[in-house]
C-alpha cells in the first residue's frame, strides 16, 4: 500500500526539514506530501514587512523542493488567520495587518501562475476566540485568496472553525459570489460533519491522522476525504499533531484489523490525491 499525506508542515530551521520529513515518510510506504508554510516566527523570524515575509516564503519554497527527490510534493504558502492575531500583539495597527496581508497572497497568487507553488496555504478564520475586527481581517484575506484562486486557478487550503455544515455552507456563499471552482477548495483539518457537507457540495477534505479521529472517518465516511498529519516538525513538540510516518503506521494497521479494505486506502490516499492536486498517480 502507498499512502499520502495531504497537509503538513516542515521546519527548515529547527526542525527536520522537508526533505528529511519526505524521506522518513517514504520508507514508511509515503508516496506524496503536500507542505503548508508556518507563519514566519516558526523559522526564527519576526515580520515587520512584506520584504520579511518575502525571504521567508523563498527559504520555504526551496526547501519544499527538495522533498521532491524522495516523494511527490506539493508546496503551499499562506497567510495564517492566526498571523493577523500575532501581527497586531506586536503592535502593528489593524489596517497595517489587512494591507500586509493582502499584498501577501497577491504575491502568492504570482508564484502560483509562475509554477513555484501549488497553491495557498493556509488562509481562513481563526477556530479560536478573537477580537471582532481581527477576525474581520482574516476574513477579508481569505475572501481575497479566493478571488487569486479563481484568477490563477490556485488550489486553496482553509483553515476554519469547526462548525459542522455551517462552517461549510458560509465558504460556499463566498465561494459563489466570488466565482470559485469547488474543486480547487479544500477544508483542512475537517470534522466528520465538514467533510460529509464539503463532499455533498463538491469539495475536497482532509481529516487529522490521529488513530481515533481517522478510525471514526474509515468507519462513519464514505472514501471522501484525504488524511493528514498537520505535523508541526517543532523538536519541542514532538510528532504533534501526528508524524506522517506513524500516521502511515497505523493505516497499514486498519487493513490487518479489518476496519478498511485496500480499495478504500487507495481512494483515499491515491485516487482522491490525484484528483485535487493535479498530479500523476504513482
Amino acid at each position: 500500500m502507498l499512502f499520502a499525506d495531504a497537509h503538513a508542515h516542515a521546519n527548515f530551521v529547527s526542525g527536520l526539514g522537508a526533505e528529511k520529513v519526505a524521506e522518513k515518510f517514504s520508507r514508511s510506504g509515503g508516496w506524496f506530501m503536500a507542505f503548508v508554510s508556518l507563519p514566519p516566527w516558526h523559522y526564527g523570524v519576526t515580520p515587520h514587512s512584506f520584504e520579511d515575509y518575502a525571504r521567508v516564503i523563498s527559504s520555504f519554497i526551496a526547501d519544499c523542493h527538495r522533498a521532491s527527490s524522495h516523494v511527490r510534493a506539493a508546496c503551499f504558502v499562506g497567510f495564517h488567520p492566526a498571523e493577523v492575531d500575532r501581527l497586531v500583539s506586536m503592535g502593528m495597527s489593524i489596517d497595517r495587518v489587512l494591507k500586509l496581508g493582502v499584498r501577501i497572497i497577491e504575491y502568492i497568487g504570482e508564484l502560483c501562475k509562475r509554477g513555484e507553488v501549488n497553491g495557498i496555504g493556509e488562509v481562513g478564520r481563526q477556530h479560536y476566540k478573537s477580537m471582532p475586527e481581527r477576525f474581520a481581517v482574516a476574513q477579508a484575506i481569505m475572501q481575497k485568496a479566493l478571488e487569486v484562486s479563481r484568477d490563477h486557478d490556485c488550489l486553496l487550503h482553509l483553515h476554519l472553525e469547526e462548525a459542522g455544515s455551517v462552517t461549510v455552507d458560509t465558504v460556499d456563499m463566498l465561494v459563489k459570489t466570488i466565482g470559485v471552482r469547488r474543486g480547487n477548495v479544500l477544508f483542512h483539518h475537517a470534522t466528520l460533519k465538514i467533510a460529509e457537507r464539503a463532499h455533498a457540495l463538491g469539495y475536497h477534505s482532509t481529516i487529522p491522522g490521529r488513530p481515533k479521529q481517522l478510525e471514526a472517518a474509515i468507519t462513519r465516511l464514505p472514501p471522501v476525504f484525504m488524511p493528514e498529519s498537520d505535523y508541526l516538525d517543532d523538536p519541542r513538540r514532538g510528532c504533534s499533531v501526528v508524524c506522517p510516518w506513524d500516521m502511515a503506521s497505523w493505516l497499514k494497521k486498519t487493513i490487518a484489523q479489518g476496519l478498511a479494505s485496500e480499495e478504500y486506502m487507495a481512494r483515499i490516499n491515491i485516487d482522491n490525491i490525484v484528483d485535487f492536486y493535479r498530479v500523476e498517480p504513482p
